[in-house]
């Protein structure tokens, strides 16, 4: 067995999901990813938007869910293995987040009972031409590490052309307005919005307001990356 072993690993090694480099089997990032990456501080953060409390935006804007949470802050190293998982649909990079966004969840929502999860939806164009919904499978990792039921095709999405990537905060919440709606009804259900990056939290505020218009009693969020205003505006070239 031990050989066998070692023709696996040479023939197909085990890599750190953030830079590729050769690590060992059962683990998922290398010595210096694991010492890089920007982890949450669940203590200093604000509960409702997740940003670092001195970076607070709830005084500025009402949001519909009711909490955001996430394991990683979207520095590089976490962005790279993200983008490996969204892109290169590697189920390993997947077991990662998930297993992270859990954590992230047992130690902000410990006091919440969650009835059910929901994942951001795709439209089915952008769905088929990616393969797969990356939201949703980090749902489907959650719902099996934490026991909640998995609420599937709960919101639905049109196909809009425009990417957000390049856009500013206002224009990403106009952007996002009548793309999503919801297919069932939640009534009464306290839920876990998931997905797979909050960037100004546009995407996450429409799909909860849908879910509170589809009876939903309250949203909570869970997202792999949370980005701060200041990355903000280097993704946004400002």
């Amino acid at each position: 067995m031990k050989v066998f072993d070692v023709i696996i690993n040479a023939l197909f090694p085990n890599k750190c999901i953030a830079c590729g480099s050769i690590i060992n089997r059962d683990e998922f990032l290398c010595d210096y990813c694991y010492g890089k990456i920007e982890r949450m501080d669940y203590f200093k953060a604000c509960k409702r938007c997740g940003l670092p409390k001195k970076l607070c935006e709830c005084k500025n804007r009402v949001f519909h869910f009711s909490g955001v949470t996430a394991p990683f802050y979207s520095g590089d190293i976490a962005k790279a293995a993200m983008y490996r998982f969204k892109f290169n649909k590697l189920s390993f990079c997947s077991r990662f987040f998930a297993y992270e966004m859990a954590k992230a969840i047992k130690n902000t929502y410990f006091d919440i009972c969650f009835d059910g999860i929901v994942y951001v939806p795709m439209s089915t164009i952008k769905k088929l031409k990616r393969g797969f919904n990356q939201s949703e499978e980090l749902a489907k990792g959650l719902s099996k590490i934490l026991g909640i039921k998995l609420y599937k095709d709960v919101l639905v999405a049109k196909h809009k052309p425009e990417q957000q990537h390049n856009m500013s905060l206002k224009e990403r919440f106009k952007n996002v307005k009548g793309i999503y709606s919801f297919n069932k009804k939640v009534t009464g259900k306290t839920i876990l919005l998931v997905d797979d990056i909050k960037t100004t939290g546009a995407t996450i505020d429409e799909c909860a307001k849908q879910l509170l218009l589809a009876g939903a009693n309250d949203v909570y969020c869970v997202t792999g990356l949370l980005t701060k205003p200041k990355e903000r505006k280097k993704m946004n070239g400002s």
